[in-house]
């Protein structure tokens, strides 16, 4: 969360008006009862400690420090208690993960502290609340008074601050329920050391601190197994998500999604290290969403020794002082807290993976080995998938005129009609293509020569061929182009624009039959055959089906060289074919 300079200086005046108020009426209308400066120190130590223990539960933080606190207000009363929050709250300042100034921290938690501390004081003595008393039930009643007062003033008052920065707050949400039933759980702890006190003064802390102590360590050290066995737990289904993919778009977008289950951030970034010097950002995580359009970091110049960025080591950047030392690398995002890990495979560094983090002190040293073992799966994931697609294009391509095959068009082809019915596209059209008399050229000139036209032919469709469509050899001397988001119309006249343009070029071969081997000029022309969805088909199949009756039909059968166009007459079976008329 952001906070102006204008709230800031509210917050600051608020403080102003309210601490010194609350500090006056705890000191002068709550005085301290009998102080026992050794038992309040050792309580101190304990609060201290206590603040360094926080719990997690349902990935809820839980701070336990109010079984000392109230413990100090049953034996001291309201002022004591009063500095034992400020100070405890002191110890959250400093300890707490949050990207929040320092300064406005202390403000807005000083206030809120201490109006809880005297409202909740004031509610306990005006009901017949009274200190030092030794009458259990009137303790316990009181002191669960006392305690659930306290709670719901301090959620009350965070209520009012979230609202004040246009944020939803809800007294029931599940910080707070964990808030009020911590604070009652806490009750008993304080009333039992409350009048342990009393019999044995010093000594009652070992019967109740020190096991309270080794209990809160023992959770933590719980909580920390219990986080690592979580993300190993996670790491494991990364590996096995991770091997289940076989394009390395897929290994990339698979890679940072689950990862978020593991590692804490806000924003992730896998970049291509290229010669060793060139870094490329490849795909990220901006705001929740997976872009191969990176907007978030930039690196101002090739990668080099001094830069900071470490090319063997998982690092941490904790704050943004540390972050200043990768001077390579502009975060345009609020960048608190940084990781960056090299992706290494067979001993060199081939990328990085980049993690950043709205807040300082996000990310623990805990996690450079998980993250290190599941580089490690990416990076095999990596090269499985750059070998899969290497392999599935030598398979999916055509050796001679290096276009893709029938293989490759029947798989894109079915994948963009699926596209269609899925409404990410509106339309698709189909323009099949045939040289027309091919085999005279094979005749005239020899084999070796028609191979030679076939490639040229290739490069000169490759030509008009924009980012979405497909061209393919669809064999022999046929060949397809599929036209996402193309109107009929726009495909016709697109057809129409290639048959001309052939038609007027001159393709040099060398006659394989021709003894001296002079270059000759071949002109040829083009049958065109276009069909489309939904107007002439619904399937893949069923499209390229009508294009190539359309082909032969307007095309071959109308004397060549001409586009014909599939046409389906309106609320009949009947199919029907028009040649359009050459220009």
């Amino acid at each position: 969360m952001t906070i102006s300079k204008e709230k800031q200086m509210i917050t600051f005046i608020v403080w102003l008006l309210v601490f010194p108020l609350v500090f006056y009426s705890a000191y002068v209308y709550f005085p301290i009862g009998r102080p026992d400066w050794t038992n309040i120190i050792l309580l101190f130590i304990m609060l201290f400690l206590t603040m360094l223990l926080p719990i997690r539960f349902k990935n809820v933080s839980i701070s336990l420090e109010r079984w000392v606190t109230f413990t100090i207000f049953f034996q001291y009363g309201v002022f004591t208690e009063f500095i034992f929050i400020q100070l405890a709250m002191l110890i959250l300042l400093f300890s707490e993960k949050t990207s929040l100034p320092l300064t406005h921290k202390f403000f807005v938690n000083a206030a809120i502290f201490g109006i809880t501390s005297i409202v909740s004081g004031f509610v306990f003595y005006v009901t017949g609340g009274t200190m030092e008393s030794l009458h259990f039930g009137h303790i316990l009643f009181y002191g669960l008074l006392y305690a659930s007062t306290y709670s719901l003033v301090n959620n009350i008052l965070l209520k009012i601050y979230f609202a004040w920065h246009q944020r939803s707050y809800s007294l029931l949400s599940k910080g707070a329920i964990w808030d009020y039933i911590s604070t009652l759980i806490m009750v008993p702890f304080s009333i039992s050391l409350y009048f342990l006190h009393e019999y044995l003064g010093n000594k009652s802390l070992i019967l109740v601190g020190i096991p309270f102590l080794i209990v809160l360590i023992t959770i933590k050290m719980y909580n920390t197994s219990n986080r690592l066995h979580h993300q190993l737990a996670h790491a494991g289904k990364i590996g096995h998500e991770l091997a289940d993919r076989l394009l390395f778009d897929e290994v990339l977008q698979t890679f940072i999604e689950k990862l978020k289950n593991v590692i804490p951030f806000d924003h992730a970034y896998v970049v291509d290290l290229r010669s060793e010097r060139t870094l490329i950002p490849l795909m990220g995580m901006e705001s929740g969403a997976i872009t191969k359009n990176v907007q978030g970091i930039s690196f101002l110049h090739e990668k080099s020794v001094d830069d900071g960025l470490d090319m063997y080591k998982t690092k941490i950047y904790f704050n943004e002082n540390e972050i200043k030392t990768l001077k390579n690398i502009h975060f345009k995002n609020n960048a608190s807290s940084v990781m960056t890990t090299p992706i290494i495979r067979d001993h060199a560094t081939e990328g990085f993976l980049v993690l950043t983090a709205e807040r300082k002190n996000v990310f623990q040293t805990s996690d450079i080995q998980i993250i290190d073992i599941l580089t490690g799966y990416f990076a095999i994931s990596l090269e499985k998938a750059r070998y899969f697609e290497n392999t599935l294009n030598k398979s999916e391509k055509c050796g001679l005129t290096k276009l893709h095959n029938y293989r490759y068009l029947d798989r894109k082809l079915n994948e963009v009609v699926n596209d269609f019915h899925l409404n990410k596209i509106e339309k698709v059209s189909v323009i099949v293509m045939d040289i027309d008399h091919f085999k005279s050229v094979n005749d005239t000139y020899g084999h070796e020569s028609g191979n030679e036209l076939l490639v040229k032919l290739a490069k000169r469709l490759a030509s008009y061929q924009n980012e979405n469509d497909i061209l393919a050899r669809y064999g022999g001397e046929e060949f397809v182009f599929v036209l996402p988001n193309r109107s009929k119309e726009k495909a016709v006249a697109f057809a129409e624009k290639i048959r001309t343009e052939v038609e007027r070029t001159k393709f040099q071969v060398i006659p394989d039959l021709s003894i001296n081997k002079e270059p000759v000029n071949v002109n040829i022309t083009l049958s065109l055959g276009v069909a489309s969805i939904p107007g002439d088909a619904r399937t893949a199949k069923k499209v390229m089906r009508n294009a190539d009756r359309a082909l032969y039909i307007g095309g071959k059968q109308a004397g060549r060289n001409k586009v014909g166009v599939f046409e389906k007459q309106d609320n009949t079976n009947h199919e029907e074919t028009q040649t359009l008329p050459n220009v």
